[in-house]
């Protein structure tokens, strides 16, 4: 479940860190990464806080990552939860216009400019989202709805139905033109 209450151990949050930092979507060392790096700068500043908020000691400076989170927001135009849970791997190719509110999601997810992912206005509920799945640019995903694994979701795709495994969806409203997957 990605938007929780849970917990997070530090040996998990270091484990998570150590699998961003060898993303190779990522290129580069931990400092350029960390510098110049817009998408791994936001995921990384946003484990560290999602870490923070599960420990009680450290929800003072919790409170003062989540301001630095919001700027990060604004500069960068990539708006999550601060509840959300990145799973592994999690990789914003190009920062700009990404709001993404999955109700859950599967590792290895690579999410382009101008994604939108979470409800539609009747259903409360985001995506769930399988592993090894590819959001083309300005593609959307709304409602509550499944997006199976190995999914290619093509550039300005608009996504209102379910999505099976292995699947290429295209078009507005999305249809499956492909069944090979990534």
């Amino acid at each position: 479940m990605c938007l929780s209450e849970r917990r997070q151990s530090f040996s998990q949050l270091v484990k998570e860190l150590k699998s961003d930092i060898r993303n190779p979507m990522y290129e580069g060392s931990f400092a350029r990464k960390l510098f110049l790096v817009p998408g791994f700068k936001y995921t990384f500043h946003h484990r560290i806080c999602f870490y923070m908020r599960g420990v009680w000691w450290l929800r003072p400076l919790c409170c003062l990552h989540l301001i630095y989170l919001s700027h990060l927001r604004i500069k960068y135009g990539i708006e999550m939860s601060s509840r959300f849970h990145i799973p592994e791997r999690l990789s914003i190719a190009h920062f700009g216009g990404i709001v993404f509110y999955p109700e859950s999601c599967g590792k290895n997810v690579l999410v382009r400019q101008g994604v939108t992912v979470g409800n539609n206005g009747k259903s409360m509920k985001g995506p769930s989202i399988g592993n090894n799945v590819s959001f083309g640019a300005h593609s959307m995903a709304l409602g509550d709805i499944t997006i199976g694994d190995n999914t290619v979701i093509a550039a300005g795709a608009v996504v209102t139905k379910d999505v099976p495994s292995g699947a290429t969806v295209a078009g507005v409203p999305a249809k499956v033109i492909s069944r090979s997957g990534l």
